[in-house]
């Protein structure tokens, strides 16, 4: 039986993980993107949320990636696109 074209889940499912590789892609943009001041502050509220929200674990995990992102691929994006004066 080939119910996958009917499936209402399977297509639940897909569009939801479409969802967080679009938003996965774009918070990981913004990091980039972002100065440190500015992620900083946002590392630093994001905390204070997560802890008011008893989502502490989350909000811990949310900030340690975006700065090992920021520390990390940072160096990578400028080593491979040199700035030209």
């Amino acid at each position: 039986m080939n119910n996958t074209n009917n499936n209402p889940v399977l297509a639940f499912v897909k569009n939801l993980a479409e969802t967080l590789a679009y938003v996965g892609r774009e918070a990981f943009d913004w990091v980039l993107q972002a100065s440190w001041k500015k992620l900083l502050l946002t590392s630093l509220l994001t905390l204070i949320t997560g802890g008011i929200l008893h989502l502490s674990s989350l909000a811990n995990g949310l900030v340690f990636g975006a700065i090992i992102v920021k520390l990390f691929a940072d160096k990578d994006k400028t080593a491979t696109n040199p700035q030209t004066e």
